[in-house]
């Protein structure tokens, strides 16, 4: 793994990037404002030069002389939504946010260059980890939902369902 990039280099990166790239929508002014002031969000935040394999993230991107462009995925959701970004990213403080921000000659910037974490051991990582909570919780799911059909089985005396449902139980088990 990296070292993780400082917040003083990540603010100095998107002062610079507001400074020179026309940021004219008022809400993503404001989001990146709000970024900046926001030491915990900051620590949360990774800057990556492929967001593809992240869970959560925003895509910047800016071209010469044109709108700069703003869109947020979790999963399979996407939205040019400023304020659901800015609503995830406070609701789940504690969650990774990645994001890629492409201009202009990024690849020559120093800046840019500094914070990026392009670490894919991370991302996997964290996408493991995300699966094998998910995968727990469903089997925990699924073995509270047998317990209790085996308990409403045996409140019947109905041996078949109680046979069935144990089964399942020690299949899950395995």
């Amino acid at each position: 793994m990296t070292v993780p990039v400082s917040n003083e280099k990540k603010r100095a990166f998107l002062h610079w990037f507001m400074r020179h790239h026309k940021v004219e929508a008022h809400d993503m002014d404001w989001f990146l404002k709000d970024l900046l002031d926001d030491e915990q969000a900051l620590i949360h935040v990774h800057f990556v030069d492929d967001i593809t394999d992240c869970p959560k993230g925003i895509i910047i991107t800016s071209h010469l002389n044109e709108q700069i462009t703003f869109q947020f995925f979790k999963g399979k959701v996407r939205t040019d939504n400023v304020y659901t970004a800015y609503h995830e990213m406070n609701l789940y403080q504690e969650e990774p946010i990645f994001i890629q921000i492409t201009f202009p000659f990024c690849s020559q910037n120093s800046l840019y260059q500094e914070v990026i974490e392009d670490d894919v051991q991370t991302k996997l990582d964290i996408k493991s980890t995300t699966e094998k909570v998910l995968n727990q919780t469903l089997k925990q799911g699924r073995r509270e939902f047998l317990m209790k059909e085996i308990n409403l089985a045996l409140e019947k005396r109905n041996q078949e369902q109680f046979m069935y449902y144990s089964s399942q139980l020690k299949e899950l088990e395995k």
